[in-house]
């Protein structure tokens, strides 16, 4: 008798093959997205690594070295960053600015959602409302905070003294008690509307049977919230948490118009801390070096922001 043939064992595709396949079938889509990608590296990509370079070389333009060059001087930068008598004072500002505004945009953007989330006359009216102070610019947003801040015709000095909470006109800016909370105030008014939002779409995704049988069970409006809402909620929580925290880290626009850093650099964010080395102290070495570091911290929130968005599409 003839022996049975062997059947041939099944051998996986390599990684390149794979790839190649799956780009010969996308092939029109990156067409489609390649402009985009080459504006991209061109604007970001060239600007990161040409920072990246200089953190390691020499750019105290203050102090020139003859002939105009621009040696190589290792991890001095850093050195010279880290070492600074302001660099953990700025982490230190820049992580309480974080920590404070961002639990309450979400505190904030969670109740609201909840309160737009309920059927009422105008309902429609109001979300439009509630988009206002996120579409508004930052740089007019802080003009206006700052003639509400004023010291003599501010309207909120005005108000907390009318309602006894004050006895004499605070310089809400100016006052290195102040300064750091008032700035807080305006990044919280300013960004509390986009959580509302992301927090209603999930709000709306949430299934109704699920408050229905609840309601049969007999279970209260807060049990209903603490053990369906919020459980609910958890996938987009999360990202908006992470989306927060990464907009915050580069947050510079709002502190600066407002305060500049002061008064004494009690709200000197990282952000602002960098612009000083580079453009007031001009050692572009030192500012490029703290970019880097700026930019290492924004990369690992994004990852987690990534993975928890990858984690969401798979659940």
């Amino acid at each position: 008798m003839k022996q049975a043939e062997a059947k041939p064992v099944y051998q996986e595709p390599s990684f390149f093959k794979k790839e190649l396949k799956r780009l010969k079938e996308n092939r029109i889509a990156y067409l489609f997205v390649a402009p985009l990608v080459i504006s991209v590296a061109l604007v970001l990509l060239y600007p990161i690594l040409k920072a990246a370079l200089m953190s390691f070389q020499y750019w105290y333009v203050a102090k020139p070295i003859a002939g105009g060059k621009h040696p190589f001087v290792g991890m001095e930068n850093y050195q010279e960053v880290i070492g600074s008598d302001y660099f953990f004072k700025s982490l230190g500002i820049t992580f309480l600015y974080i920590v404070v505004t961002v639990a309450a945009r979400y505190i904030l953007g969670l109740g609201t959602a909840v309160l737009l989330n309920i059927k009422f006359k105008g309902r429609a009216f109001v979300r439009a409302l509630v988009i206002i102070p996120w579409a508004v610019p930052e740089v007019v947003a802080c003009l206006v905070f700052i003639l509400m801040y004023d010291y003599q015709y501010g309207v909120i000095n005005d108000v907390l003294i009318k309602m006894h909470i004050l006895s004499n006109p605070i310089a809400f800016l100016g006052d290195s008690n102040t300064a750091l909370g008032a700035a807080m105030f305006v990044n919280i008014w300013k960004g509390f509307p986009f959580a509302a939002i992301m927090l209603l779409a999930g709000l709306q995704s949430i299934p109704k049977d699920l408050y229905e049988a609840a309601t049969v069970d007999g279970a209260s409006v807060w049990r209903q919230f603490r053990s369906i809402t919020l459980p609910m909620l958890k996938p987009v929580s999360v990202v908006v948490f992470l989306l927060l925290v990464v907009w915050t880290i580069k947050d510079f626009g709002i502190v600066y118009v407002l305060t500049g850093g002061g008064p004494s650099r009690v709200t000197e964010i990282l952000t602002i801390f960098i612009y000083r080395a580079g453009f007031k102290s001009f050692n572009f070495g030192m500012a490029a070096a703290g970019g880097m570091i700026l930019l290492v911290i924004s990369v690992i929130f994004t990852m987690l922001y990534l993975k928890a968005t990858k984690a969401g599409e798979n659940t």
